[in-house]
């Protein structure tokens, strides 16, 4: 009986000289999870190399690469425009820096896009996915992002062209456009619609316009309109309601409205 007294005295002394261990080890810090860092912000910041590479209108790859010493946390930015480089600095030169919609000279057009949590961008060699991505030092990321073009009657955008990207912001301050690259990097609307929807807003083309607009067929064949009914009524519906959340609210919105 005695040994048995001292056999349970002895385990209930390991179980106190061990439990504030395990207590210590479940409480222990887990690593908070970094904050994903805009990719040019960190271009900016000389952290990471940005190419930006169009496809044609509807897509382009962006390359990133890390320059610093450690692994990065980076995203694609809320809504960005790939720029021909060329124009841009012609457009500086004369203007004294700077641009804005449908400032821009040069053979091809800008285009647009969005990141955030959709998109196609995101896999490594081009591949599908979407939001923040880790870099480790040295290391290149490619991403395939969809896009539109923000510049109606200018030439298809081409990878032999060198391009730039830069905040959407830059080319134009209108929110319905930044709704637009968000909503299609979401895949809430798909590219025709996003595509008809960004020319009336930056390139200003009429609903009936953009009705009217074709597709060339070669070989004597019918052209075909570049848009469907119902996509032109998707996009017409998104703008407006993009109008709409965009608004001033407020005493005075009334009469800004309708300034």
């Amino acid at each position: 009986m005695i040994r048995v007294r001292l056999l349970m005295v002895l385990a209930a002394l390991a179980a106190v000289v061990v439990a504030p261990a395990s207590g210590r080890e479940a409480r222990s810090p887990t690593s908070a999870t970094p904050v994903p860092q805009d990719i040019l912000v960190a271009e900016e910041a000389g952290l990471v190399e940005v190419k930006f590479i169009p496809n044609d209108s509807r897509s382009a790859q962006v390359m990133v690469t890390n320059r610093s010493d450690r692994p990065l946390t980076l995203r694609l930015p809320d809504g960005f425009a790939g720029v021909p480089v060329l124009a841009q600095f012609m457009n500086q030169q004369q203007a004294g820096g700077g641009f804005g919609a449908g400032g821009i000279g040069g053979a091809t057009q800008s285009v647009g896009g969005g990141g955030g949590m959709g998109g196609m961008g995101g896999g490594m060699g081009g591949g599908m996915g979407g939001g923040p991505f880790s870099l480790p030092p040295e290391r290149t990321r490619t991403l395939r992002v969809p896009t539109v073009c923000l510049e109606h009657g200018k030439p298809e955008p081409a990878a032999r062209i060198a391009y730039r990207m830069t905040p959407l912001e830059s080319f134009s301050a209108d929110p319905r456009l930044q709704d637009v690259m968000t909503a299609l990097a979401r895949g809430v609307i798909s590219q025709k619609v996003a595509q008809a929807a960004a020319w009336h807003i930056s390139s200003g083309l009429s609903w009936d316009q953009l009705a009217a607009e074709v597709i060339d067929m070669a070989g004597g064949v019918p052209d075909v309109p570049s848009f469907a009914p119902a996509e032109l009524v998707a996009a017409r519906r998104f703008v407006e309601e993009s109008a709409k959340r965009s608004r001033p609210t407020g005493p005075d919105s009334s009469e800004s409205a309708t300034r």
